[in-house]
């Protein structure tokens, strides 16, 4: 374009330092390079513009009124060049994308309202989308990249696959309001009641006949449910007891028609966890999930909401 002026910030930053000095010796100091070189952007500057920026004496350098009307424009731009700066960075640096979240039925009932309304209040560029299945579902899930965080219970640790403890659940013994006459019961004891208990390989089932078996006990195991809330639902009617963590059941414990009681002697722990692949452990719009997920969780556990 015929009679644009192209101008470096450099040279507008080496005007603006003058006129706030109003001394070239000063501002050459400021800027910490020689006075010559100096005065020779300056006079550049003004040769460009065709214009006198500043009236020169033995006091020093005002600036003229061409001068004052560069400063302020150069303010300005500074101004905007810093916003730009700012806006572009944060941008960059901002959370966004879409995040497929994983977690079983009963966590992701507590956990699932409370973890997308903190995600909408502190990083609404980012669309959660949530998925539901059982443990071992969720890691192939995770492993096929099909999902980018899962909360599961007790994963096989894997090089793969970057493992972070939420918290450690005992399991309980399950029955409906009223039916429960001790505070704890031994494994023996939980296993002579009526049992409604998942088929094998359900994650939980395994890890229950584990302990019975290292103790050489006995489940009396009355109806197989593979579905939670089928098992629930049949406690809940009184068709026998389950043995589940405390977690699993919070909905109903608060509605009044479920009553749960740890067992003792062998305490029987699992893990809830949250997990990604390693290879995405450094991707930041999965990594700020997990930390909501893990706010949640001690949140959950702080209130006694979960224990």
């Amino acid at each position: 374009m015929t009679g644009e002026w192209i101008v470096e910030l450099r040279t507008l930053r080496y005007f603006v330092c003058v006129a706030e000095e109003k001394s070239f010796t000063r501002a050459a100091n400021r800027l910490r390079i020689a006075q010559p070189a100096l005065s020779r952007q300056i006079k550049k500057l003004e040769d460009d513009l065709k214009v006198q920026l500043f009236v020169r004496s033995a006091r020093g350098a005002e600036v003229t009124e061409a001068g004052e009307i560069l400063l302020r424009r150069a303010y300005l731009i500074f101004n905007q060049v810093q916003q730009t700066h700012h806006d572009v960075t944060i941008h960059a640096s901002r959370p966004a994308g879409v995040v497929s979240v994983g977690m079983p039925p009963t966590p992701g009932e507590f956990i699932a309202p409370r973890l997308l309304e903190r995600a909408k209040e502190r990083y609404p560029e980012i669309e959660l989308r949530f998925v539901e299945g059982f443990s071992g579902a969720l890691e192939q899930k995770l492993n096929n990249n099909e999902i980018g965080v899962a909360v599961m219970h007790d994963p096989k640790p894997r090089d793969e696959i970057r493992i972070s403890e939420l918290l450690v659940e005992n399991l309980c013994l399950v029955g409906k309001t009223g039916t429960l006459d001790e505070a704890d019961y031994t494994l023996a004891e939980a296993s002579s009641y009526p049992l409604i208990m998942p088929s094998r390989p359900n994650f939980l089932r395994i890890l229950v006949d584990t302990h019975a078996e290292e103790n050489d006990i006995s489940l009396n195991i009355v109806t197989r449910s593979d579905g939670i809330g089928h098992t629930k639902s049949l406690v809940k009617y009184g068709h026998g007891f389950t043995i589940l963590t405390y977690g699993a059941i919070i909905s109903e414990v608060q509605q009044g028609v479920l009553e749960a009681a740890p067992i003792r002697e062998p305490e029987i722990k699992w893990s809830l966890c949250v997990a990604m692949r390693t290879d995405q452990s450094k991707k930041k719009t999965l990594t700020v999930i997990e930390e909501l997920i893990r706010e949640v969780v001690v949140e959950l556990t702080e209130t006694g909401i979960w224990r």
